[in-house]
């Protein structure tokens, strides 16, 4: 069975499937493109294609003995910003950016003791599945999240590792490098070819991390302590003669990471895969 939740910019959750508030007939959820076309001759060509996805549509169903208080709680939820919405339909859990554009309320019907509210959601974002690959158990330490993301310990070996995507989009992600290092490299290999590389130069020391980000805007090259406290901000020191900054491609990508000193490091991707439709 498919599953809705919402998180808020709190990071705490509301299930949509809830006995007491659940999403009754989504729709919406599919794929619309926004095309235009230039004539030649007979025939036409596609000059330019956007996506252009409807809003996601259904009816807050409130029940139970405290319908209007249920109905409260879910608007202070959803005025704590931004928004995500998790959709899992088949088993795996996908996220997208959205904006709560309209909940309507009216009473409590007589028959069924339900408050109805119909609501409209503006989805401002690819769905994209998020995964975490570790190369050592110990680079959880410190790491925090907004909430909890699956992750898995990387088979690779020392200074690797390897995302596999499924998707057509490139996707954003985050790399965390820790340890004791000294002008710290890393590499994007998409497919066994060496596609782009970057550079900062700086020292880390034991417990420091430095963080590769382009999930956000702007992109960040960051230095943090163990308890993710910024210790420096290292854009402006990063080698801009390299891209730096990796978007994942379909099929195998392996980060690689190295640096000028002797030590091992810990390394951590955090992809984001997106997709228009799932």
């Amino acid at each position: 069975m498919r599953k809705f939740t919402l998180v808020n910019g709190n990071g705490a959750r509301y299930s949509l499937m809830d006995i007491e508030h659940w999403l009754y007939e989504p729709d919406g959820l599919g794929l619309k493109y926004k095309s235009k076309y230039s004539q030649v001759g007979t025939n036409y060509i596609r000059t330019r294609t956007i996506s252009d996805p409807d809003d996601i549509s259904g009816t807050m169903m409130f029940t139970g003995s405290h319908q209007y208080d249920n109905y409260k709680e879910f608007m202070a939820f959803i005025q704590i910003e931004p928004i995500k919405l998790l959709y899992e339909p088949n088993g795996t859990e996908y996220e997208a950016e959205v904006d709560i554009m309209e909940v309507e309320k009216s009473e409590i019907d007589a028959d069924t003791s339900i408050l109805q509210c119909d609501i409209k959601i503006k989805r401002m974002s690819r769905w994209r599945r998020v995964i975490i690959q570790r190369n050592d158990p110990t680079v959880a330490q410190g790491k925090i999240y907004t909430y909890a993301y699956p992750y898995t310990y990387g088979k690779d070996i020392v200074h690797n590792v390897t995302i596999e995507s499924d998707t057509s989009f490139e996707s954003p992600c985050k790399i965390t490098i820790i340890g004791n290092a000294v002008n710290p490299v890393w590499r994007h290999y998409a497919n066994g070819d060496l596609i782009s590389s970057g550079r900062v130069n700086t020292s880390l020391t034991d417990g420091q991390r430095l963080v590769i980000d382009d999930t956000t805007i702007p992109y960040t090259i960051k230095k943090l302590d163990a308890s993710n406290n910024l210790i420096a901000d290292l854009y402006e020191d990063s080698d801009f003669t390299t891209k730096r900054f990796f978007f994942l491609q379909r099929g195998s990508n392996r980060i690689s990471i190295g640096h000028d000193g002797v030590d091992d490091l810990e390394l951590a991707v955090e992809a984001r895969l997106e997709y228009e439709s799932i």
